[in-house]
C-alpha cells in the first residue's frame, strides 16, 4: 500500500505543478497582450498625428482684411 500512496501523492503534486505552470503561462500571455496593445496604440497615434490635416485651420481666400 505504501508505494501506491507515494504514487498518488506524486501524481497530485505533479498536477498541482502543472496548474501553477498554466497560470504562469496565462499571466504571461495576458501581459504580452497588454504590451502589444500599448505598442499598437502608440504607433497608431503616432501615424495619425503625422498625417496632414484634412481641413486647413483657415480657409483660403477668407483673409481677415
Amino acid at each position: 500500500m505504501q508505494p501506491q500512496r507515494a504514487l498518488r501523492r506524486f501524481v497530485a503534486d505533479a498536477s498541482a505543478v502543472v496548474r501553477s505552470d498554466e497560470r504562469m503561462i496565462l499571466l504571461f500571455l495576458v501581459l504580452l497582450s497588454v504590451v502589444a496593445l500599448a505598442v499598437f496604440l502608440h504607433y497608431t497615434v503616432s501615424l495619425l498625428n503625422g498625417l496632414p490635416e484634412v481641413i486647413p485651420p483657415e480657409a483660403p481666400g477668407s483673409g481677415g482684411g
